[in-house]
């Protein structure tokens, strides 16, 4: 087949565009200001980090802020995809467990800290210690805490709306980064009504969080302390053996760094031995907490549906003799026992970590679990290792 040229009034391209179909149209229209929403919740957002970038920011460092602001655009760009899906989810589950009984909900957390409690050693030992601590107490002054931050977002929700001036644009968009971050101040400021309330629950909650935070440190420095000690006695036989060989290798330039690379890595390999061992009891005691609570759960729910007698107290079952109650009797123990070291052999097995998708399912959680180890293994004097 041959081609025709074109001659001088045509055109190769671009070709005409075909009219859309009225439906994909009419979708295109309707999701229009949800992206024109979002495109002005990014750009503000976008103008608290430009906000070192001003003149009389922070410092007078123009390289360094605006190396750190792309990272710091793109991070929050990434976690404002991921909050949301989070949340909603977690509000799922919580939708899900708050209508269940009491019992059944003990079941479900004691089976979960059976077997992932080994995961979370530091946060299961923070709540123990926060329960010492108080914790109807320190519930009524989070739920203080929480209304207040609820009330400020829904009331910084509605000002992302406000047009005062009727131009189409909302006032906020029109607003410099420290024009913004000065509004919003005085706009929590001003939903807050009782500042003194919020003062104390927050200071309640500030005390009870450096309180077990400088408990956990201690029984963590405790656990080095006798580790070193353990590196201390070993350390002369194992220098004896291996000091020719490694100086040796090192040669004569460096053979005064022999004793001092086996100290510091015979050190090394004791601390991490000993924070594993840690690892390991935390995870057996929460094994055997969620153990118990599972079956204590258990119990309880089959004697509230009347599983075990009828309504004279007479025995549905032959191995159950007249009037008998978990409280009188060692079944429970046994089923809690049971599933403590059925749950420590799964924890042993999968080396304290959770499987996938779990992992995924609980990143958020996890990343408060690291941040609350480096917390206790990072004094303000430095590394407690």
């Amino acid at each position: 087949l041959r081609c025709r040229p074109a001659g001088p009034g045509t055109t190769l391209w671009p070709r005409p565009r075909r009219a859309m179909p009225r439906p994909y149209q009419q979708q295109l229209d309707e999701a229009a200001p949800v992206l024109k929403r979002r495109s002005s919740e990014s750009a503000r957002l976008a103008k608290f980090v430009r906000t070192t970038s001003e003149p009389g920011a922070i410092g007078d460092r123009p390289r360094t802020r605006q190396a750190i602001e792309p990272a710091v655009s793109g991070l929050i760009a990434v976690l404002r995809v991921l909050l949301p899906l989070y949340w909603k989810m977690y509000a799922f589950g919580y939708s899900v467990l708050s209508k269940l009984p009491t019992n059944a909900m003990r079941m479900v957390f004691g089976a979960a800290l059976c077997l992932f409690g080994g995961h979370f050693f530091a946060s299961v030992a923070a709540i123990e210690a926060f329960r010492i601590f108080g914790w109807e107490q320190l519930r009524h002054h989070v739920s203080i805490v929480v209304a207040e931050a609820q009330s400020v977002a829904d009331a910084s929700r509605k000002d992302n709306d406000v047009d005062a001036d009727e131009n189409g644009v909302a006032d906020v968009d029109e607003m410099t980064s420290r024009e913004l971050l000065r509004h919003k101040t005085a706009l929590a400021m001003s939903t807050v009504k009782d500042p003194q309330r919020l003062q104390a629950a927050a200071g309640f909650l500030w005390a009870a969080y450096v309180s077990v935070l400088a408990t956990l440190r201690l029984e963590f420095a405790r656990t080095i302390s006798l580790a070193l000690a353990c590196a201390e006695m070993f350390e002369f036989p194992i220098t004896r053996c291996f000091l020719p060989g490694l100086v040796a290798l090192l040669g004569p330039d460096l053979q005064h760094w022999g004793t001092t690379i086996i100290q510091s890595a015979l050190a090394l390999v004791t601390t991490l031995v000993a924070i594993w061992l840690q690892t390991a009891i935390s995870a057996f005691y929460a094994a055997v907490r969620g153990g118990r609570m599972f079956a204590e759960g258990l119990f309880a729910l089959m004697e509230e549906h009347g599983l075990f007698t009828d309504a004279k107290g007479l025995p549905k079952l032959p191995c159950f003799k007249e009037g008998w109650s978990p409280e009188d009797s060692t079944l429970d123990e046994v089923v809690g026992f049971t599933l403590a070291g059925c749950g420590f052999l799964y924890q042993v097995t999968t080396g304290f970590e959770l499987p996938f998708p779990l992992n995924l399912v609980f990143l958020p959680l996890t990343a408060v679990e690291w941040l609350l180890r480096w917390q206790i293994y990072v004094t303000d004097e430095g590394l407690l290792l």
